[in-house]
Protein backbone atom coordinates (compact mmCIF):
# COMPACT_ATOMS: atom_id res chain seq x y z
CA UNK A 1 0.00 0.00 0.00
CA UNK A 2 1.44 3.45 -0.97
CA UNK A 3 0.92 6.49 1.41
CA UNK A 4 -0.36 8.70 -1.30
CA UNK A 5 -1.32 8.46 -5.06
CA UNK A 6 -0.88 11.67 -7.01
CA UNK A 7 -2.95 12.10 -10.12
CA UNK A 8 -2.36 14.91 -12.67
CA UNK A 9 -0.43 15.93 -15.78
CA UNK A 10 3.81 15.76 -16.20
CA UNK A 11 5.47 18.09 -18.53
CA UNK A 12 8.51 19.38 -19.95
CA UNK A 13 9.72 23.04 -19.31
CA UNK A 14 11.47 25.71 -20.17
CA UNK A 15 12.36 28.99 -18.65
CA UNK A 16 13.52 31.95 -20.23
CA UNK A 17 14.19 35.53 -19.34
CA UNK A 18 14.81 38.35 -21.38
CA UNK A 19 15.72 42.17 -20.70
CA UNK A 20 13.41 42.67 -23.56
CA UNK A 21 10.54 41.39 -22.14
CA UNK A 22 8.57 44.23 -19.55
CA UNK A 23 5.86 44.74 -17.19
CA UNK A 24 2.75 46.53 -18.28
CA UNK A 25 0.49 47.64 -15.28
CA UNK A 26 -3.14 48.44 -16.47
CA UNK A 27 -5.56 48.67 -13.15
CA UNK A 28 -4.83 45.58 -11.21
CA UNK A 29 -4.08 43.84 -14.18
CA UNK A 30 -0.71 43.36 -15.54
CA UNK A 31 0.98 42.15 -18.67
CA UNK A 32 4.22 40.93 -19.95
CA UNK A 33 5.15 42.62 -23.26
CA UNK A 34 7.64 42.79 -25.93
CA UNK A 35 7.61 44.74 -29.62
CA UNK A 36 6.10 42.76 -32.45
CA UNK A 37 9.19 41.20 -34.78
CA UNK A 38 11.37 41.72 -32.30
CA UNK A 39 14.22 39.22 -32.01
CA UNK A 40 15.01 39.39 -28.21
CA UNK A 41 18.41 38.32 -26.72
CA UNK A 42 17.45 35.52 -23.62
CA UNK A 43 19.87 36.13 -20.94
CA UNK A 44 19.03 33.28 -18.89
CA UNK A 45 17.50 29.41 -19.62
CA UNK A 46 16.74 26.74 -17.36
CA UNK A 47 14.71 23.28 -18.08
CA UNK A 48 12.98 21.29 -15.64
CA UNK A 49 9.64 18.65 -15.60
CA UNK A 50 6.66 19.73 -14.03
CA UNK A 51 2.88 19.33 -14.03
CA UNK A 52 1.01 18.77 -11.04
CA UNK A 53 0.57 15.23 -11.29
CA UNK A 54 4.83 15.45 -10.62
CA UNK A 55 5.11 18.67 -8.27
CA UNK A 56 2.97 17.10 -5.80
CA UNK A 57 4.73 13.54 -6.28
CA UNK A 58 8.50 14.80 -5.48
CA UNK A 59 6.79 16.79 -2.54
CA UNK A 60 5.50 13.38 -0.91
CA UNK A 61 8.75 11.92 -1.86
CA UNK A 62 11.09 13.97 -0.24
CA UNK A 63 9.49 14.11 2.56
CA UNK A 64 9.75 10.26 3.14
CA UNK A 65 6.34 8.82 2.37
CA UNK A 66 6.02 6.35 -0.06
CA UNK A 67 4.40 7.29 -3.63
CA UNK A 68 3.44 6.25 -6.72
CA UNK A 69 2.49 8.94 -9.71
CA UNK A 70 -0.55 8.54 -12.03
CA UNK A 71 0.56 10.64 -15.14
CA UNK A 72 0.52 10.17 -18.71
CA UNK A 73 3.32 11.12 -20.85
CA UNK A 74 4.42 10.17 -24.82
CA UNK A 75 7.49 7.85 -25.50
CA UNK A 76 9.46 11.11 -26.53
CA UNK A 77 12.55 12.39 -24.84
CA UNK A 78 11.18 14.65 -22.69
CA UNK A 79 8.77 11.40 -21.47
CA UNK A 80 11.38 9.38 -20.48
CA UNK A 81 13.18 11.53 -18.92
CA UNK A 82 9.99 12.89 -16.92
CA UNK A 83 10.29 9.04 -15.78
CA UNK A 84 14.00 8.65 -15.06
CA UNK A 85 13.73 12.05 -12.96
CA UNK A 86 10.88 10.96 -10.76
CA UNK A 87 12.61 7.49 -10.47
CA UNK A 88 15.95 9.45 -8.77
CA UNK A 89 13.82 10.83 -6.12
CA UNK A 90 12.06 7.85 -5.10
CA UNK A 91 8.80 7.80 -6.76
CA UNK A 92 7.28 4.74 -8.14
CA UNK A 93 6.57 5.00 -11.68
CA UNK A 94 4.64 1.61 -12.65
CA UNK A 95 0.89 3.13 -12.36
CA UNK A 96 2.63 5.76 -14.99
CA UNK A 97 0.98 5.58 -18.91
CA UNK A 98 3.00 5.84 -21.42
CA UNK A 99 1.36 6.98 -25.10
CA UNK A 100 2.85 6.98 -28.40
CA UNK A 101 3.64 10.84 -29.18
CA UNK A 102 4.93 14.01 -27.85
CA UNK A 103 4.69 14.94 -23.77
CA UNK A 104 3.21 18.50 -23.18
CA UNK A 105 6.10 21.03 -23.05
CA UNK A 106 5.91 24.87 -21.91
CA UNK A 107 7.86 27.71 -22.67
CA UNK A 108 7.54 29.93 -19.28
CA UNK A 109 8.27 33.23 -19.82
CA UNK A 110 9.73 34.91 -16.63
CA UNK A 111 10.08 38.58 -15.62
CA UNK A 112 12.32 39.67 -13.09
CA UNK A 113 9.71 40.39 -9.88
CA UNK A 114 8.77 36.55 -10.26
CA UNK A 115 5.59 36.69 -12.39
CA UNK A 116 5.44 34.82 -15.47
CA UNK A 117 3.10 33.68 -18.57
CA UNK A 118 3.15 30.04 -19.57
CA UNK A 119 2.59 28.71 -23.36
CA UNK A 120 1.73 25.44 -23.42
CA UNK A 121 1.57 22.91 -25.67
CA UNK A 122 -0.77 20.01 -24.89
CA UNK A 123 0.27 16.50 -26.32
CA UNK A 124 0.05 13.06 -24.71
CA UNK A 125 -0.66 13.61 -21.16
CA UNK A 126 -4.81 14.27 -20.65
CA UNK A 127 -5.31 11.12 -18.19
CA UNK A 128 -8.18 9.16 -19.91
CA UNK A 129 -10.20 6.63 -17.23
CA UNK A 130 -9.05 3.56 -19.53
CA UNK A 131 -5.04 4.77 -18.99
CA UNK A 132 -5.40 4.34 -15.25
CA UNK A 133 -4.79 0.82 -13.56
CA UNK A 134 -7.07 0.93 -11.31
CA UNK A 135 -6.93 -2.66 -9.97
CA UNK A 136 -3.61 -1.82 -8.80
CA UNK A 137 -4.60 0.96 -6.96
CA UNK A 138 -3.54 0.87 -3.08
CA UNK A 139 -3.37 4.10 -0.80
CA UNK A 140 -4.33 5.89 1.69
CA UNK A 141 -4.93 9.08 0.41
CA UNK A 142 -4.85 10.57 -2.98
CA UNK A 143 -4.15 14.09 -3.80
CA UNK A 144 -5.57 15.17 -7.23
CA UNK A 145 -3.94 18.14 -9.05
CA UNK A 146 -5.20 19.05 -12.96
CA UNK A 147 -6.73 16.23 -14.61
CA UNK A 148 -7.04 18.45 -17.78
CA UNK A 149 -11.27 18.56 -16.98
CA UNK A 150 -11.45 15.00 -17.02
CA UNK A 151 -14.33 14.43 -14.38
CA UNK A 152 -14.80 10.85 -15.33
CA UNK A 153 -11.47 9.96 -13.22
CA UNK A 154 -12.34 11.94 -10.13
CA UNK A 155 -16.17 10.34 -10.38
CA UNK A 156 -14.40 6.69 -10.68
CA UNK A 157 -11.93 7.24 -8.06
CA UNK A 158 -14.63 8.20 -5.61
CA UNK A 159 -16.76 5.64 -6.30
CA UNK A 160 -14.43 3.16 -5.83
CA UNK A 161 -12.24 4.49 -2.94
CA UNK A 162 -14.19 7.42 -1.33
CA UNK A 163 -14.88 6.57 2.10
CA UNK A 164 -13.39 6.63 5.75
CA UNK A 165 -10.68 4.27 5.04
CA UNK A 166 -9.33 6.52 2.35
CA UNK A 167 -8.50 10.43 1.68
CA UNK A 168 -9.08 12.30 -1.31
CA UNK A 169 -7.36 15.91 -1.49
CA UNK A 170 -8.00 18.13 -4.69
CA UNK A 171 -6.66 20.88 -6.35
CA UNK A 172 -8.73 21.29 -9.52
CA UNK A 173 -7.39 22.81 -12.72
CA UNK A 174 -9.62 25.82 -14.92
CA UNK A 175 -11.05 23.19 -16.98
CA UNK A 176 -12.31 21.80 -14.03
CA UNK A 177 -13.68 24.72 -12.58
CA UNK A 178 -15.75 25.54 -15.96
CA UNK A 179 -17.77 22.38 -14.98
CA UNK A 180 -18.51 24.05 -12.07
CA UNK A 181 -22.36 22.29 -10.97
CA UNK A 182 -20.53 18.87 -11.61
CA UNK A 183 -17.50 19.72 -9.66
CA UNK A 184 -19.93 21.06 -6.69
CA UNK A 185 -21.87 17.56 -6.57
CA UNK A 186 -18.68 15.86 -6.06
CA UNK A 187 -17.31 18.02 -3.41
CA UNK A 188 -19.43 15.98 -0.94
CA UNK A 189 -16.42 12.67 -1.41
CA UNK A 190 -13.47 15.36 -1.20
CA UNK A 191 -11.33 15.59 1.66
CA UNK A 192 -9.13 18.89 1.05
CA UNK A 193 -10.69 21.33 -1.56
CA UNK A 194 -7.51 23.29 -2.20
CA UNK A 195 -7.91 26.35 -4.61
CA UNK A 196 -6.78 30.07 -5.20
CA UNK A 197 -8.98 32.86 -4.06
CA UNK A 198 -9.96 34.19 -7.65
CA UNK A 199 -11.10 30.16 -8.50
CA UNK A 200 -12.83 30.32 -5.33
CA UNK A 201 -14.70 33.23 -6.50
CA UNK A 202 -15.01 31.94 -9.64
CA UNK A 203 -16.51 28.59 -8.15
CA UNK A 204 -18.80 30.16 -5.80
CA UNK A 205 -20.30 32.73 -8.79
CA UNK A 206 -19.58 35.54 -6.89
CA UNK A 207 -20.33 38.54 -9.05
CA UNK A 208 -18.37 41.45 -6.78
CA UNK A 209 -14.90 40.83 -7.45
CA UNK A 210 -13.97 43.35 -4.77
CA UNK A 211 -16.06 41.36 -2.46
CA UNK A 212 -14.50 41.59 1.33
CA UNK A 213 -11.89 37.87 1.94
CA UNK A 214 -14.33 37.53 5.26
CA UNK A 215 -17.06 37.62 3.14
CA UNK A 216 -15.43 35.42 0.60
CA UNK A 217 -14.47 33.13 3.91
CA UNK A 218 -18.37 32.65 4.86
CA UNK A 219 -19.45 31.48 1.58
CA UNK A 220 -17.01 29.27 1.36
CA UNK A 221 -17.63 27.44 4.32
CA UNK A 222 -21.03 26.22 3.18
CA UNK A 223 -18.96 23.78 1.29
CA UNK A 224 -19.29 20.34 2.54
CA UNK A 225 -15.57 19.30 2.56
CA UNK A 226 -13.97 18.87 5.79
CA UNK A 227 -10.93 21.17 4.99
CA UNK A 228 -10.82 24.22 2.91
CA UNK A 229 -7.59 25.68 1.65
CA UNK A 230 -7.77 29.22 -0.24
CA UNK A 231 -4.38 31.02 -1.47
CA UNK A 232 -3.85 34.69 -1.82
CA UNK A 233 -0.06 35.03 -3.36
CA UNK A 234 1.60 37.26 -1.28
CA UNK A 235 -1.28 37.36 1.55
CA UNK A 236 -0.82 33.93 2.49
CA UNK A 237 -3.57 31.33 2.39
CA UNK A 238 -7.13 30.56 5.04
CA UNK A 239 -7.52 27.26 5.81
CA UNK A 240 -10.88 25.77 7.21
CA UNK A 241 -11.55 22.92 9.41
CA UNK A 242 -15.55 21.69 9.24
CA UNK A 243 -15.23 19.71 12.10
CA UNK A 244 -14.33 23.12 14.63
CA UNK A 245 -15.81 25.67 12.53
CA UNK A 246 -12.80 28.01 12.12
CA UNK A 247 -10.64 29.52 10.11
CA UNK A 248 -6.63 29.80 9.84
CA UNK A 249 -4.85 32.62 8.41
CA UNK A 250 -1.26 31.87 7.29
CA UNK A 251 1.33 34.57 6.35
CA UNK A 252 4.08 34.12 4.44
CA UNK A 253 7.89 33.80 5.43
CA UNK A 254 8.35 37.69 4.52
CA UNK A 255 11.82 37.86 4.17
CA UNK A 256 11.94 34.92 1.24
CA UNK A 257 13.40 35.90 -1.78
CA UNK A 258 10.47 35.59 -4.98
CA UNK A 259 12.33 34.23 -7.87
CA UNK A 260 9.66 32.52 -10.06
CA UNK A 261 5.97 31.20 -8.66
CA UNK A 262 5.83 28.26 -10.95
CA UNK A 263 4.85 25.27 -8.61
CA UNK A 264 3.92 27.07 -6.12
CA UNK A 265 0.17 26.15 -5.63
CA UNK A 266 1.42 22.39 -5.86
CA UNK A 267 3.89 22.69 -3.43
CA UNK A 268 1.60 24.12 -0.72
CA UNK A 269 -1.22 21.72 -1.07
CA UNK A 270 0.97 18.58 -1.02
CA UNK A 271 3.46 20.26 1.61
CA UNK A 272 -0.11 20.62 4.03
CA UNK A 273 -1.46 17.10 3.05
CA UNK A 274 2.28 15.95 3.93
CA UNK A 275 1.50 17.23 7.28
CA UNK A 276 -2.20 15.66 7.53
CA UNK A 277 -0.56 12.38 6.90
CA UNK A 278 2.19 12.21 9.37
CA UNK A 279 -0.39 13.49 11.84
CA UNK A 280 0.73 16.99 12.62
CA UNK A 281 -1.02 19.63 14.63
CA UNK A 282 -2.72 22.31 12.17
CA UNK A 283 -0.59 25.04 12.66
CA UNK A 284 2.52 22.68 11.88
CA UNK A 285 0.85 21.26 8.61
CA UNK A 286 0.09 24.79 7.68
CA UNK A 287 3.96 25.52 8.47
CA UNK A 288 5.14 22.81 6.55
CA UNK A 289 2.88 24.06 3.71
CA UNK A 290 4.33 27.59 3.84
CA UNK A 291 7.66 26.72 3.93
CA UNK A 292 7.37 23.95 0.95
CA UNK A 293 5.56 27.07 -1.09
CA UNK A 294 8.10 29.80 -0.40
CA UNK A 295 11.72 27.48 -0.67
CA UNK A 296 9.47 26.52 -4.15
CA UNK A 297 9.44 30.46 -5.12
CA UNK A 298 12.49 31.34 -4.01
CA UNK A 299 14.43 29.43 -6.94
CA UNK A 300 13.86 28.46 -10.62
CA UNK A 301 11.23 25.75 -11.27
CA UNK A 302 8.89 23.64 -9.45
CA UNK A 303 11.53 20.98 -8.13
CA UNK A 304 14.52 22.95 -7.02
CA UNK A 305 12.98 24.55 -3.92
CA UNK A 306 10.76 21.66 -2.90
CA UNK A 307 12.16 20.32 0.72
CA UNK A 308 13.52 17.61 2.29
CA UNK A 309 12.64 17.72 6.47
CA UNK A 310 16.44 18.06 7.00
CA UNK A 311 15.93 21.46 5.07
CA UNK A 312 13.10 22.81 7.50
CA UNK A 313 15.07 24.12 9.92
CA UNK A 314 16.17 27.31 8.04
CA UNK A 315 12.64 28.28 7.88
CA UNK A 316 12.20 29.63 11.46
CA UNK A 317 8.59 29.10 12.79
CA UNK A 318 9.01 32.60 14.16
CA UNK A 319 9.42 34.14 10.90
CA UNK A 320 5.29 32.49 10.29
CA UNK A 321 2.64 34.15 11.43
CA UNK A 322 -0.58 31.91 12.00
CA UNK A 323 -3.76 33.50 13.83
CA UNK A 324 -7.00 31.68 14.16
CA UNK A 325 -9.55 33.85 12.94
Amino acid sequence: MFDVISLGTATYDVFLKSPGMEINQKGEDENICFRYGAKLEVNEIFFDYGGGGTNSAVTFARQGLKIASIVQVGDDFFGKKILADLQKEGVATNLVNIQEGNTDYSTILWVPNGGRTILVYRGKTRLEIDNVLWDKLDSKWFYISSLEGNLQIIENLIRRFGGENCRIAWNPGSRELKQKEKLLSLLPSITLLNVNKEEMIELLAISNKQLAISDILSEAQKLPCEYIVITDDKRGAYFWNKRESYWYNCGIFEDSPRVETTGAGDAFGSGLVTGFMKGYPFKECLYLASANASSVVGKMGAKKGILRPEDLSAWGREKLLIKRL
